[in-house]
């Protein structure tokens, strides 16, 4: 590679052989820039003293910096528009950073450089705005589409050559992941020129984000807020919905269990009658130990000795349910008992 850049302790530039070829690809590297940053690498001559007017625009090539600050790109040679001394010359979108090179462009007549001029080239930003309703998908998170429009001026009293424009964007307020760089025309002197330039923001945007850039000497930016909410609201309601349902399916749980101790409940109490005559309980049980007082077996299973708690219940509420046995028992020695009394 060629020796580093101009900038010795900041950002420096290199190519892998100085001797360009107009139509040739040219392979340039960079170390110690700014990582994210969007950097332009042109061939100018005259030293570049003159900034843009001295280098080939159209045939500029842009790359992004690495996380280690470091970036590489191949560019075309093409002749400057002014006599070499020539350089390969890198500048920085964000912050305006620099460093270049010196490189030969064959076919391209040395001369001294150019002095510096008294002034240095300036151009004003009239007006920079992002236009652009936000269609219904953006609301559900559909890419936002927008339109940059910047009108610069050149209020100097030489025209500007055709330098580029740099548009990039970002979330926040730093705008450093490219956007396109449009083509320009010359900037006569004391004219405006605007330029429009469509921005494409990522699918579900949240914030803020700025679209910026640089032309020439300027540098603009601005801010857009990008909200989804319909994406937002629908979330809500799917939150919303699941608390509801899973509420509505406590409640009828709740209901189910509290429709099934109450049927339970009339079920007991519409079977079995609150009161029964004596002389009928004492008949069934009668004759329920009258069919086991053989040893045979009853109709319901009875054994001898033993009441049928089925044909006692069946008797009295006319459907089986759950009766003490115990009880049964005790009632049936009471009755008896009062038999035998009353026969005396």
């Amino acid at each position: 590679m060629a020796g580093p850049g101009a900038a010795v302790d900041g950002p420096g530039v290199a190519v892998d052989d100085a001797r360009a070829v107009p139509g040739r690809p040219v392979k340039a590297a960079g170390t110690g820039w700014l990582p994210g940053a969007t950097v332009q690498v042109e061939i100018c001559g005259g030293g570049a003293l003159r900034g843009s007017p001295d280098c080939d625009t159209l045939r500029a090539a842009v790359a992004l910096v690495a996380a280690d600050g470091t970036f590489r790109l191949t560019l075309i040679a093409g002749a400057p528009p002014t006599a070499c001394p020539c350089v390969l010359r890198a500048v920085a979108a964000q912050g305006g950073a620099r460093a270049q090179t010196p490189v030969s462009v064959a076919g391209t007549a040395d001369a001294p450089a150019a002095p510096a001029p008294a002034r240095a080239v300036r151009v004003d930003v009239v007006a920079a705005t992002l236009s652009g309703r936000p269609r219904f998908a953006e609301l559900f998170g559909a890419p936002a589409h927008r339109t940059l429009t910047v009108t610069l001026r050149n209020p100097g009293d030489q025209p500007l050559g055709r330098a580029p424009l740099i548009v990039a964007w970002g979330p926040g307020s730093r705008a450093d992941l490219p956007v396109a760089d449009p083509v320009t025309a010359e900037l006569p002197a004391r004219a405006e020129q605007t330029y429009r330039i469509p921005v494409r923001l990522p699918a579900a945007a949240f914030g803020r984000y700025s679209v910026g850039g640089r032309y020439a000497s300027a540098e603009f930016a601005v801010t857009t807020d990008l909200y989804p909410w319909g994406l937002l609201g629908l979330a809500a309601f799917a939150v919303l919905l699941t608390v509801f349902t899973a509420s509505a399916a406590v409640r009828r749980s709740g209901e189910r269990r509290r429709a099934g101790r109450a049927g339970a409940v009339g079920r007991v109490g519409a079977g079995l009658p609150p009161f029964v005559a004596a002389e009928r309980l004492a008949g069934v049980l009668d004759a329920e130990a009258a069919d086991g007082a053989d040893g045979a077996v009853g109709a319901d299973g009875a054994r001898p000795r033993l009441v049928s708690t089925r044909a006692v219940v069946r008797a009295l509420a006319g459907e089986a349910a759950l009766v003490d046995t115990g009880g049964l028992r005790s009632l049936v020695e009471t009755l008896r008992a009062a038999s035998l009394e009353k026969e005396r």
